[in-house]
């Protein structure tokens, strides 16, 4: 497996070394790059605090009033409350939220994510989605905007600035020898100790990033409860409410302004419903989405929301991991979002102001993490990006698993700053527990290169 180290040289002479492994060659399909094919991902380096503005009133004129909200936890505003979203086609059997014993923090006031390629506006249809995106392939620094929609394309990377070296800085070009005079060049004292400084800067950030994986220590006999759980074959719903952008049928609300707003989803999926409703084992078709808040009702810790009667908290914590057992079969819809299935989750601020509509948080660094999603028209590769101030995401992919249920974890980890996504074995049970060592070794891991795996930096500080 070929693994690219990122080493970039930012403005502003501060050096910082990011790794951002391609596991293969880079290639560009309708404006998305591709490397390689894995079963987990740890993604590290999230800013632990910042702001962001949250929508405190949504008016009947269109007028959407914000204000800026700070938060301060391991993961940013990921640490915050999360609600889960599915677009089909998809096939949901089973989901699992786990809380890690007594260290379990509740953070009720911080930032969210969304807006992007998942548009269901009543009536809008969807409009291209890009976000700029810059990393390092085959020690070059290249930028792209990450464009989501159907049209394939392919092409070789582009070459770009050439990435600095992780182990050294050169000064000099070795291909055409300088003709010094004795006298020494003005300054160069200066530029050698500059240099030096950005090589130690360096050397400080790399220690720092090999040495992330021994931060995780068990707890002997720690354990992860799990706080939530759904079962669709047996038709249980433990604290899980299920939503959908159907305000108008049933609950929630509709008008013209801002189109639907959240409601009750009901029992098949593609509808509203005037109470809550356990989802059927139930395929869901293209362009079909419903989300997954707690059963939780929110209070004031959790901001605006356009119609408090339909508003739950998402599931919350620096420590919280989700666990899915679930297929995305091709359907062969070819129409709006035709056959592009995804599994992401939000901020909780932004469907309960508007996940669709111009009004919410996401646009200023609320957050998203988008878990499993397809760009393109019936394509078998998924992505997996974070919609952060400071986001970004792997080009290395997930396969779409169309013909067979896998089993998947989300890990939010506060001891290592990091969020690890991992196919697990058919086998696996999502039980009452996990074992805090079983979630170690899952971190650990994915700490390594190795073939099938990913580790992606967003930033790192020194």
């Amino acid at each position: 497996m070929k693994v690219t180290n990122l080493s970039i040289l930012a403005y502003m002479g501060f050096a910082t070394a990011l790794t951002q492994q391609c596991s293969g060659s880079a290639v560009n399909e309708g404006g998305n790059w591709f490397c390689g094919v894995i079963d987990q991902i740890l993604y590290e380096g999230f800013s632990s605090s910042g702001s962001f503005k949250a929508v405190t009133k949504m008016g009947d004129d269109g007028s959407c009033d914000q204000e800026p909200f700070s938060y301060d936890g391991a993961l940013g505003p990921l640490s915050e409350d999360l609600s889960v979203h599915i677009r089909g086609p998809f096939n949901l059997k089973e989901f699992a939220v786990y809380n890690l014993g007594s260290s379990k923090k509740k953070r009720d006031s911080a930032p969210s994510p969304h807006l992007h390629g998942h548009r269901h506006f009543h009536e809008q249809r969807k409009k291209k989605r890009g976000d700029w995106v810059t990393a390092t392939i085959d020690g070059q620094v290249v930028s792209w905007e990450n464009t989501y929609n159907g049209s394939p394309a392919t092409q070789a990377a582009p070459v770009g600035i050439p990435a600095a070296p992780t182990d050294a800085v050169n000064v000099v070009d070795e291909k055409k020898p300088l003709k010094l005079k004795a006298d020494p060049l003005p300054g160069l004292d200066k530029i050698k100790s500059k240099v030096e400084n950005v090589k130690s800067k360096v050397d400080q950030v790399k220690s720092k990033a090999t040495s992330k994986a021994k931060e995780y220590t068990a707890t002997p006999g720690g354990h992860w409860k799990r706080t939530a759980y759904y079962n669709a074959q047996r038709r249980v719903a433990d604290n899980v409410i299920f939503m959908g952008n159907y305000g108008g049928e049933g609950s929630g609300v509709f008008d013209n302004t801002w189109g639907n707003s959240l409601s009750y989803l009901n029992a098949n999926g593609n509808g509203g419903s005037s109470s809550p409703k356990i989802l059927k084992d139930v395929f869901i078709p293209s362009n079909k989405e419903f989300s997954i808040f707690s059963s939780e009702k929110c209070d004031e810790s959790c901001g605006y929301s356009r119609v408090p009667d339909v508003a739950y908290k998402g599931f919350s914590g620096s420590n919280k991991i989700f666990l899915f057992n679930f297929k995305m079969p091709f359907d062969g819809n070819t129409g709006f979002n035709g056959d592009m299935p995804a599994l992401w989750a939000l901020n909780g601020r932004i469907p309960r102001t508007g996940q669709y509509s111009g009004c919410s948080c996401w646009k200023t660094g609320c957050g998203e993490v988008d878990i499993y999603e397809v760009l393109a028209t019936g394509d078998d590769k998924c992505k997996s990006t974070f919609h952060l101030t400071n986001g970004a995401g792997s080009s290395d992919y997930f396969k779409r698993p169309a013909n067979k249920y896998i089993k998947v974890a989300v890990v939010f980890c506060e001891r290592t700053s990091s969020i690890a996504i991992k196919q697990l074995d058919d086998s696996f049970d999502f039980g009452s527990s996990l074992s805090d060592e079983t979630v170690r070794d899952w971190i650990k891991t994915m700490s390594t290169p190795k073939k099938g795996s990913s580790l992606f930096q967003l930033s790192i500080s020194v």
